[in-house]
């Protein structure tokens, strides 16, 4: 399309070479990093406004500005003050892949089995399925059919280990005439730090189908850590599908009942050979309440679950499970100053795997709170898979 970026040009490197250097520790260099990259992100911005790049592009690069500038003054302070002891990082891709590639032969993180399960299943269902035997020793307990046998994750976790806690904040801008392009940040505790982003276009013409979510030194056009898919389904709830770079294979999380029922929840997906189950305060038999309650769909919780069956007797597709361990995710309106909202999530979860939860929470969050005036493209089928995101910018 015409003013489409290259996104291996030195630019998009130099955006994010200085968060790789904060992460080596070479916080002098990244100071001195981060100032070239203000200087040459404002000259490209710059040029981009008298070309023909559009504007959604344009405004994701003074974006990445504002980031690498609060990066710049808060490194600067740490200076000042003589140490760099206790310093917030934000997450790289260096980070979640060093995690998958960091191997000792007993324990394995659920991002490390997915992996290795999608490298032994292959993406492609038409494909018969392969001999069990001739799978890895640690991934074959994962490729039995009872998956009430597999060793279950949840019971692995330290219940000392920290709760990591995620604070919500969003702003927008006017990137077209009747559509606007939103960012749900993701900072540290204190929310103070961005850490992540999600990103998706509301439009008055085109449903809300797909979100990005960036790393703090991805806010370019075309890249970002987990993409998602919202899917509308026949009876209107929706089902939510996730891809990682690099691609370990879809996540697909499935609502029950969802020919004939429009709840979110529950909506069950399997990672890393697990089974886990989202479930709102309805969906537990609570009373619903908070940031959700005018249009019904609250936080969910996130458990790990170790069988499911039918609900004897139901017509639309309700399902029963039985609960490994405590729950693992959660959210709350605001929780801190300043902070829309907040997500909990337990110690020992891998990178990627926050990742993904962080993603479809943020994405459902965003349909429920920008739902369509409508549909002129007619793209809200079960088979859409394009929405402003790559209809109209290429960002993902």
């Amino acid at each position: 399309m015409a003013g489409k970026i290259d996104v291996n040009n030195k630019v998009y490197k130099l955006a994010a070479m200085p968060f790789i250097l904060e992460r080596k520790g070479d916080y002098d260099e990244a100071i001195a990093i981060y100032k070239s990259a203000i200087t040459i992100l404002d000259g490209a911005i710059k040029v981009y406004k008298k070309g023909d790049v559009p504007k959604i592009n344009r405004k994701m690069f003074e974006r990445q500005v504002q980031v690498h500038r609060e990066r710049l003054a808060y490194l600067e302070d740490l200076k000042r003050k003589g140490s760099f002891d206790g310093i917030i990082l934000p997450p790289t891709i260096l980070d979640a892949m060093e995690e998958v590639e960091k191997e000792d032969g007993q324990n394995w993180s659920l991002t490390q089995i997915r992996r290795d399960l999608n490298t032994f299943r292959g993406d492609d269902p038409s494909q018969p399925p392969k001999d069990i035997s001739t799978a890895p020793a640690h991934i074959q307990p994962f490729l039995n059919t009872d998956s009430s046998q597999r060793p279950f994750f949840s019971l692995t976790l330290s219940p000392s280990a920290p709760t990591v806690t995620y604070r919500i904040s969003h702003s927008s801008e006017l990137v077209h005439l009747g559509m606007r392009s939103y960012w749900f940040f993701v900072k540290d505790e204190t929310n103070t730090h961005v850490l992540y982003a999600l990103q998706f276009v509301w439009s008055n013409e085109v449903p809300i189908v797909e979100t990005v979510l960036r790393r703090a030194g991805e806010f370019l056009p075309q890249i970002g850590a987990t993409s998602v898919k919202v899917q509308k389904m026949k009876g209107g709830t929706f089902r939510l599908i996730t891809r990682t770079i690099p691609d370990m294979g879809a996540i697909t999380e499935i609502p029950d009942g969802e020919m004939q029922r429009k709840d979110w929840s529950p909506r069950r997906f399997e990672y890393g050979g697990r089974n886990f189950v989202w479930k709102s305060a309805a969906a537990e038999g609570k009373k619903e309440s908070g940031m959700f309650r005018s249009f019904g769909i609250p936080w969910e919780t996130l458990y790990e679950t170790k069988r499911v069956w039918a609900k004897s007797g139901s017509r639309t597709g309700k399902m029963e499970d039985e609960i490994v361990g405590s729950r693992l995710c959660w959210g709350e309106k605001k929780g801190a100053p300043g902070a829309d909202h907040s997500i909990h999530m337990v110690g020992g979860l891998d990178t990627y795997f926050r990742e993904h939860l962080l993603a479809v929470q943020l994405s459902r969050l965003a349909r429920a709170s920008y739902p369509p005036q409508k549909d002129t493209k007619g793209i809200e089928v079960a088979t859409a898979s394009l929405g402003w995101l790559a209809l109209a910018a290429d960002l993902a």
